[in-house]
């Protein structure tokens, strides 16, 4: 079960990059993913359906991704994810919008907001499924309560620190402020997301819908040619984004410009287009609107029949989707054709009906045209007091347009002053941002520098190590050379770098670092391991990855895969961890046949050397089994090659400088002769180094508390313990408030000796049931041996925060939850994360009482 599920993780993993670069494979590998987890596990299924859908969206499926999303969130909510499921109703909601199903959309929507809501981790499906939300209001006529909604997404957003999704909630704010006539703050929410985006790497996806607001701004303020000037550059922002429907808006509103600029021809160009676009994506709301202003454009061409005709299936769109503004323009328009035509009748029907709409959604343009028409019909048709009626209700209300044209004026000269700001803003923010980049370049100078003497330092102690390792069992030392030489020369076949050749040369010399930590009596047996012997050899791989495990470089991270994974076989019978094929890292694979070349053509007291032909023939023999078959066959030719320091690799390859290298060598080859010697010196030390390392690797360095890795080592053999002697034990977790504010206000510093303030605190308060770790960040976490009850915990807790207190930190405070086994979970995960889920909610309510 172990390897499928393996399998499946790492498909999951590699979908979320495929979906914008491939949406095809990306496809493939979610169908794939589901097939596998529907024998697995139904949580990982609902994963795997959730990714499934997305992909189905990014290949514009969206019929079938809100079918699956839907399916989704009902497994979800079966299984109590609620997470998930608050994931998964808020992209059926997205899918929705798109088909223009925005009742639905609007349901789907508000179940994902309150999900989220409750779900401290949440926070950006919360504000995704609220900016989601604010569109249907918007589409539904509802922009005051939109506008609402976008603010809560925003404020959730910057609580993130997600700067892209306030970039979208700012874009989102500016275009309903806009529609409400609020020119003056529309204009400082764009510009505060222009300025936003501009610290941000470019992205059309982000910069196109700015710029859609920013033209729609310049069209209201009466400056078409602007407008126009600005929407081209959307449009060409919307087509590098390689998405229909972007692609479709910013043709709408570029076609809508030229409409309003009487360029008849190029507004007929880009609405057909974007007509042409909406239908083979099936994004119904770009249809609709592109209809209503092809009817427009037909209606200013005189041409009648043609202009009925795309608006009545306008009108038809708007009654499918719900589009109630949609709907209003839509009859609006047909009522004032019909009453051109003369055919009274119709008319009255449809302009009733918008006037009914445009008081109803809150729509005074659209309800002074509707007014302005009827009083006309009803002149024609000889009913002067009903003609009077709309007549004096079209002066009311275009005294109150005017007005609030008056008011748009004024607040025109705020946007221009807004403007200029915002350029001078602009120019500051560019003028620091050059003076900023010269003092990182210096700073990148000095990083450089001490970089190179790490990489030194670090390269002389990791061939110590090496050296350590084979005094053990090879008495010449050079077979960690010879393999790492081998196996710089199979990457260097395969097409690495020449640098990151050099460095798997010196990476491979550690493969069997973990020998240091096999007893004599195992590693230098003369006869044939026994079982429990060679169990125990075994774990040379595990003892060389802890010990090499955390480092930073790309020298100790390649050098830990290795000494993991050496022994793992490509048909999966190897150790330590049973891997097969592409789950075993190629660093792993290519070392293994390296390391057994030279086993086989080297002379042992239990062997003769095999020939280079004989060894290559047996690594042939076992390509399919042991070794990865497209290495092996890269690697023959260099294995029947003579290596020589003037072939295709050597150590001047190294990255390191020329001198420096020559002496890590020198010392290396030196102590290599001196082996006899310093045999035993050199074991006592490679043990003290491999246990001051264990130890370092297991500890916290800011607060000396176990770190999570040790954490968890602790938390699994209490359970294994628990579970063999038939024990109960508790888990609890920690997280210290205000940590943020204390960082924000005084500093770092100020805050790491608040975080070690409360280790210690911690350590001394609850060392009676257990050891205090510091798992992440702010998060600490205990583990006691015994059950253990609430108001003892909170006790014990409470001292925790009175020590700090006596220590100048007035005002701390922390949250605590727990769990206990069996009791509530039976596993190391579950039982955390129980305990982790209490304590966010003990810290949620205690926000709530403003404590």
């Amino acid at each position: 079960m172990k390897a499928p599920l393996t399998q499946l993780e790492a498909l999951q993993r590699a979908i979320p990059e495929l979906l914008t670069v491939d949406p095809a494979q990306a496809l493939a590998l979610a169908q794939t993913c589901c097939g596998l987890s529907a024998e697995l596990d139904a949580a990982q299924h609902s994963t795997s359906q959730l990714l499934l859908g997305r992909a189905l969206q990014a290949n514009v499926q969206i019929q079938e991704a809100l079918e699956v999303f839907q399916t989704s969130a009902n497994t979800c909510s079966s299984l109590g994810l609620a997470a998930q499921e608050a994931e998964a109703r808020s992209l059926a909601g997205k899918a929705c919008i798109d088909l223009g199903q925005f009742d639905d959309a609007s349901r789907e929507l508000q179940s994902a907001v309150a999900l989220a809501a409750d779900i401290p981790s949440a926070i950006s499906i919360h504000a995704t499924a609220l900016n989601h939300l604010a569109v249907v209001k918007h589409h539904q006529g509802q922009a005051a309560e939109a506008l609402q909604l976008m603010h809560r997404a925003l404020q959730l957003r910057e609580q993130e620190g997600n700067a892209t999704g306030q970039i979208h909630c700012l874009t989102n704010i500016g275009g309903v402020q806009m529609w409400l006539g609020q020119y003056g703050d529309a204009i400082k929410s764009l510009t505060q997301a222009y300025t936003l985006y501009k610290t941000q790497p470019a992205d059309p996806k982000v910069e196109t819908p700015i710029l859609h607001n920013l033209a729609h701004v310049h069209s209201m303020n009466g400056d078409i040619e602007l407008a126009i000037e600005v929407m081209e550059a959307a449009y060409q922002a919307a087509i590098a984004t390689h998405e229909g429907r972007t692609q479709a808006l910013a043709s709408l509103n570029l076609g809508g410009f030229c409409l309003d600029a009487g360029q008849f021809e190029r507004a007929q160009e880009y609405l057909q287009a974007t007509l042409d676009l909406s239908r083979q994506i099936q994004f119904q709301v770009g249809e609709m609107h592109a209809l209503d202003s092809l009817g427009t454009l037909y209606q200013k061409m005189h041409e009648p029949e043609q202009a009925r005709e795309v608006l009545q299936a306008a009108l038809n769109i708007a009654i499918e989707i719900g589009a109630k503004q949609g709907e209003l323009e839509a009859r609006l328009q047909l009522g004032r054709l019909h009453l051109t035509e003369g055919d009274l009748e119709a008319a009255q029907r449809e302009l009733g009906t918008s006037l009914e709409l445009s008081v109803s959604i809150q729509s005074p343009k659209e309800e002074a045209a509707a007014n302005e028409a009827l009083a006309e019909l009803f002149e024609r048709q000889g009913q002067p007091i009903l003609a009077l009626k709309h007549s004096r209700e079209l002066t009311h209300i275009e005294r109150e347009l005017f007005n609030a044209e008056r008011d748009r004026q004024t607040r025109n000269l705020s946007i221009q002053f807004e403007v200029e700001r915002a350029r001078h803003d602009t120019e500051i923010y560019r003028m620091r941002t050059e003076l900023e980049q010269e003092g990182r370049e210096r700073a990148e100078h000095r990083v450089r520098q001490r970089t190179a003497e790490l990489a030194r330092a670090q390269q002389e102690v990791v061939t110590r190590l090496a050296m350590a390792a084979e005094y053990r069992d090879d008495t010449t030392g050079e077979h960690t050379r010879r393999v790492g030489r081998t196996a710089a020369r199979i990457a260097l076949a395969l097409g690495w770098p020449e640098n990151r050749a050099a460095v798997l040369g010196i990476a491979a010399r550690l493969h069997d670092v973990g020998k240091i930590g096999i007893p004599d009596s195992v590693l230098l047996k003369a006869g044939k391991l026994d079982t429990a012997e060679f169990a125990h050899m075994q774990t040379h791989t595990l003892i060389g990855a802890r010990i090499l495990s955390g480092g930073r470089s790309e020298l100790l991270r390649m050098a830990e895969e290795i000494a993991l994974t050496h022994h793992e076989r490509w048909d999966g019978t190897g150790y330590p961890r049973g891997l097969h094929a592409t789950q075993i890292p190629l660093v792993g694979r290519i070392v293994a046949i390296a390391d057994v070349f030279d086993a086989l053509t080297q002379a042992r007291p239990y062997k003769a050397a095999w020939t280079p032909q004989d060894a290559v023939n047996e690594i042939r023999k076992q390509t399919g089994s042991h070794f990865d078959p497209d290495v092996v066959e890269i690697a023959v030719p260099i294995l029947l090659t003579p290596d020589s320091p003037d072939g295709d690799f050597s150590e001047e390859n190294m990255p390191l400088a020329q001198e420096e290298a020559n002496h890590v060598l020198t010392v290396f080859e030196q102590l290599l002769v001196e082996r006899t010697r310093d045999l035993e010196l050199a074991r006592e030390e490679a043990e003290r180094t491999a246990s001051h390392m264990q130890r370092m690797a297991l500890t916290d360095n800011l607060t000396g508390l176990g770190n999570r890795w040790a954490f968890e080592q602790t938390l699994e053999q209490t359970l294994n313990e628990a579970i063999k002697h038939d024990r109960s034990f508790s888990v609890i977790s920690f997280d210290l408030d205000g940590l943020k504010a204390i960082n924000d206000t005084h500093g770092h510093e100020q805050g790491d000796r608040f975080l070690q303030c409360f280790a210690r605190a911690l350590a001394a308060a609850f060392a009676p049931i257990g050891l205090a770790y510091r798992i992440g960040g702010d998060e600490f976490a205990v583990v006691s041996t015994e059950p253990q009850e609430l108001p003892i915990l909170r006790g014990l807790l409470e001292q925790t925060q009175d020590q700090m207190r006596h220590q100048g930190f007035k005002a701390a405070s922390a949250s605590m939850g727990s769990s206990v086994y069996p009791h509530d979970a039976r596993t190391a995960g579950d039982l955390l994360r129980l305990s982790d889920q209490r304590m966010y909610q003990t810290k949620l309510r205690r926000r709530q009482q403003g404590r």
